[in-house]
């Protein structure tokens, strides 16, 4: 039985087609991916079923459904302000980023409560709260607690709690495991076919991830901008893709090693770190005794020019905090950097302005990392203070240098973020780091959040900078894949400390390390 369907769906915003003639049906108890890149029409195919267009949308064609009584909904009231009766109940949906889905001002018990109330009164109590809790893997004494109390997994956890609070029979999740660490989004999958299965939901997965729905779909539909160009078994379609796009993603999910090209040889390291150690004080009231969190313990490593150092962990485990003293924006508790006859840290002083301009950072999120409320031109432009000897002139030239080197054109530059796509943000953030040609790039989880090919694209286009400046980079990521295919050695961290080191082959083909071990197991691939 058909649980819902879209028929020959298109959705038009002014004189632009979004989506064309979609068609999709989802099955009582099946598990139904949606993949395809930013733009391609996934998340808008998911709001339709919710009917959550936004008034400008104009759609056409139907929407279908069938919860114990059929119902025909013609798709030109999608995104009217009409009742629906199933959003909430009959159909569940997590949300792509839980901490913007999640009210920051409310107790996650109280926001789940709101859910309960709305849909199953009669058990809008704690006790339930708590056993939706416990369903999905957490506490139930966790119902108090804020969502900056909670990491990235326990928030998309709670997400998901709140969409199966009204007890649906179709649960949509939207990127539900976008952003998180290997271990993490293995156990956010594991735990939504478990739920899927006992419930017996019908489940629609929206992910550009095709390891994340290889191993949680039985059937999968491919957008391409808006087209549904190949649908069918998910094992048959991963394995022997039929469509150019589909092979092209399919190619693109599984990063080769670059070749290696010829670095200077060289005695002395261009960045020596020693028992680096980073520190947070916490106290809930002022007259207890703060809880000192030990973040970073007594790191120490060497990276040298034109060398990739891969770093690895799950969530928590100290990678940014890190990478943040590296780059001398957070004070040190304890040892020192080295870099490039500078050096810094603990009880040395802050880093020095000229090592300042030989050190940039490509943060994880690029759409965060800048202010949206300045022009591409003048945050580009923003780092180059650091080098007031250039002129006007040479400073508007390195901005075009660096936009023009990461594939993107000069009459971009007056637009503002959010009028670019992740992939281009993330190449903007990449030509910003650049733009002072510094001698270390760290690397921030650069290609997390972004689509299989527009990964490729970045990933190529850091090996051509650092092939041609000779730049070295700290590169974190929580993609194993990724960090096989661009690093030449690895470093694994575990609770603030390294516990394995070594060639990046040697780490990964023989873990020694039981965190080692852990991640490689929680990997997903087609």
């Amino acid at each position: 039985m058909s649980l819902a369907s879209l028929d020959h769906l298109s959705i038009r915003f002014g004189d632009r087609e979004v989506l064309s003639n979609i068609n999709v049906q989802i099955e009582a108890g099946a598990r139904v991916g949606l993949v395809g890149e930013s733009g391609s029409g996934k998340s808008l195919t998911a709001l339709s079923l919710m009917n959550l267009l936004p008034e400008s949308a104009e759609a056409s064609g139907a929407l279908q459904l069938n919860f114990g009584q059929a119902a025909k909904i013609d798709a030109t009231q999608l995104g009217e302000d009409l009742p629906f009766p199933y959003r909430g109940a009959q159909i569940g949906m997590v949300f792509q980023e839980p901490m913007t889905a999640l009210n920051p001002l409310m107790r996650i018990g109280d926001q789940i409560g709101e859910v309960l109330a709305l849909h199953r009164p009669d058990l809008n109590t704690k006790a339930h709260i708590g056993q939706l809790l416990e369903e999905v893997d957490l506490r139930a004494d966790m119902h108090r607690r804020y969502p900056h109390e909670l990491s990235g997994g326990q928030r998309q956890r709670v997400g998901l709690a709140m969409a199966l609070a009204g007890e649906p029979e179709l649960l949509i999740a939207d990127e539900p495991t976008s952003a998180l660490d290997m271990i993490t989004q293995r156990g956010v999958i594991d735990l939504i076919k478990r739920i899927a299965s006992a419930r017996q939901m019908g489940l629609l997965f929206i992910s550009h991830d095709l390891g994340a729905v290889a191993a949680l779909c039985d059937q999968i539909y491919v957008l391409e901008k808006g087209k549904l160009v190949e649908h069918g078994d998910s094992q048959a379609i991963l394995r022997n893709p039929q469509q150019p796009y589909t092979k092209r993603l399919v190619a693109a999910a599984k990063p080769t090693k670059r070749p290696e090209f010829k670095r200077p040889a060289q005695r002395v390291p261009l960045l020596e770190i020693d028992g680096l150690t980073r520190q947070f004080k916490q106290k809930r009231y002022f007259w207890q005794s703060p809880d000192i969190t030990t973040a970073v313990d007594q790191v120490s490593f060497a990276l040298h020019s034109g060398e990739t150092l891969g770093l690895v962990g799950p969530s928590g485990c100290g990678k940014t905090s890190l990478s943040r003293m590296v780059a001398g924006l957070d004070p040190a508790q304890g040892g020192s950097v080295q870099f490039d006859g500078h050096r810094f840290g603990h009880g040395v002083g802050p880093i020095p302005v000229a090592a300042r301009r030989e050190i940039s950072m490509v943060f994880q999120d690029p759409f965060g990392s800048f202010d949206p409320r300045m022009r591409m031109q003048d945050a580009l432009l923003e780092p180059l203070h650091l080098m007031p000897e250039l002129s006007a002139a040479q400073k508007q030239e390195r901005v075009h240098e660096a936009v023009q080197r990461v594939g993107l054109s000069i009459d971009m530059l007056h637009r503002y973020p959010h009028a670019f796509s992740g992939g281009q943000r993330q190449r903007l953030a990449i030509a910003r780091a650049m733009v002072l040609k510094p001698k270390l790039m760290i690397l921030d989880e650069p290609v997390s959040a972004l689509d299989v090919s527009i990964r490729g694209d970045v990933l190529a286009l850091l090996h051509d900078l650092q092939e041609k400046y000779g730049m070295a980079y700290l590169f974190i990521s929580h993609d194993l894949d990724v960090v096989r295919a661009v690093t030449d050695r690895v470093m694994v961290m575990d609770h603030g400390k390294i516990v394995e080191h070594g060639k990046v082959e040697d780490v990964f083909d023989h873990p020694q390390a039981a965190i080692t071990k852990k991640l490689l197991d929680a990997r997903l691939s087609i």
